[in-house]
């Protein structure tokens, strides 16, 4: 049931040292870190030794720091992962033109789109350390009706952060970033996802889904204006998968790819915002691995009764299990149930009817619309209160809470009961295949 929660929720992130090797690929006209200020300590920052990658950190017994890019790390971040042309951690932007938009980034300063440490340099210096601007969107007047309208109909803008860089011929590397554990942001203005880029072989793979977490304004505040600040922290469990619902009804086949696969080969990870009527800031302040503030370890109850937590490795919201979750949930599940039976109906060796073709497709229209209707307002969101969900144990072993385990069994209660996943679906695509007589 979790994993079909995490699948559902979110239905609807790095580590480059500097290389003798030439290269055709633009890297750092200036020293990582070069503006980063942190003092020597017992064991020394890997940053200030100059370390190139994970092993060589354990051999000279250096760490590093968990915060990757802030506001005094200058253009570009040693990352750790780099592949030896010195091209990782570097931030780059595009724009998606939509149907009924135009996009475009209005940044404070001079930027260009070349995947360069000073492409954004002056956006960065204007930004006070920190990579801001202004997502506008323009109307297209006099569009129609096509199916155009259902691929991208609003637009989006992306920044992105690669961890390994590119290679000698310009492509995207990926790095085994797992011993990471997960990614911290720190941001305010009105950012939707931050999603995981794998390399290409699992993107084919995981065709129209991705790994993603939403993020949500820091505070309640108009769309177009930026708050105050807050830092959200995601373990790589809490990724989970979403799904481009306009590409599925062509391609509903898909093949589950776990987040720990996912991680050993990322190459990056994208921050993309939120169509808004009003222009959209963002103000994305610090990224790094993950790491849980200092968490309670009194009053916990473990299901374990012989536990003894030391320490919370995952929380939960109790609002990501109320009634409008359950209902959400079960209108995204008939959607692609709907969409397989559609799909293997249509590539069976018996032709369907023109009749039989018609319904299927009304009726999948109808299940699109119906869960964008239940999820419009219904994303995965971090919470202000979070409950511990699983600890660790001071003999090493891990369990969940008592709490967690409570609210699980209360959610799947409340699915069964409020209609179930695939019973609708059967009705509906047996009335449609009996058409076909």
């Amino acid at each position: 049931m979790k994993k079909l929660y995490s699948l559902f929720a979110l239905g609807a992130i790095l580590f480059a040292a500097c290389s003798d090797n030439t290269s055709q690929i633009s890297g750092s006209t200036s020293v990582p870190n070069m503006e980063n200020n942190l003092m020597p300590k017992t064991p020394v920052l890997c940053s200030v030794m100059g370390v190139t990658d994970s092993l060589e950190a354990i051999e000279k017994g250096c760490i590093w720091s968990p915060e990757m890019w802030s506001r005094t790390s200058g253009y570009r971040v040693r990352t750790g992962f780099d592949n030896g042309t010195n091209t990782s951690g570097i931030w780059t932007w595009h724009v998606e033109q939509g149907y009924y938009n135009s996009v475009s980034i209005d940044w404070p300063g001079t930027a260009t789109a070349e995947y360069d440490s000073m492409a954004l340099a002056d956006v960065i210096d204007k930004c006070g350390g920190s990579l801001c601007g202004k997502v506008v969107y323009e109307p297209i007047e006099n569009k129609v009706d096509s199916a155009a309208a259902y691929v991208n109909p609003e637009g989006r803008a992306y920044v992105e952060f690669y961890f390994a860089g590119k290679d000698a011929s310009g492509n995207v590397e990926d790095a085994d970033v797992s011993a990471m554990q997960g990614f911290c942001v720190e941001y305010s203005g009105n950012v939707a996802e931050l999603e995981l880029l794998p390399n290409d072989s699992i993107v084919d793979l995981l065709n129209v889904f991705s790994y993603a977490v939403s993020l949500r304004p820091p505070v309640d505040q108009d769309e177009g204006s930026l708050s105050e600040s807050k830092e959200l922290c995601f373990p790589w469990y809490q990724f989970g998968l979403s799904a481009s619902l306009a590409g599925y009804e062509k391609m509903p086949k898909w093949v589950f790819v776990p987040i720990e696969n996912v991680v050993a080969h990322l190459k990056g990870v994208r921050f993309y915002f939120h169509f808004s009527e009003t222009n959209t800031n963002f103000n994305i302040i610090s990224i790094g691995r993950y790491h849980l503030a200092n968490s309670p370890t009194t009053n916990l109850h473990p299901v374990n009764e012989t536990c003894e937590p030391i320490a919370v490795l995952e929380t939960f919201c109790e609002c990501d299990y109320s009634e409008e979750k359950a209902l959400s949930h079960i209108a995204f599940w008939n959607y692609l149930s709907f969409a397989d039976k559609k799909y293997n109906a249509e590539n069976d060796s018996v032709p369907l009817s023109d009749s039989s073709k018609k319904c299927l497709k009304s009726t999948l229209d109808s299940l699109r619309v119906l869960h964008a209707e239940k999820s419009a307002d219904d994303v995965l969101r971090p919470c202000d209160n979070p409950q511990p969900l699983r600890f660790r144990c001071a003999d090493g072993t891990e369990s969940e809470s008592l709490e967690y385990a409570e609210i699980q069994e209360e959610f799947s209660k409340m699915v069964e009961s409020l209609g179930g996943v695939a019973t609708a679906t059967d009705s509906l695509f047996e009335y449609c295949m009996s058409l076909n007589n």
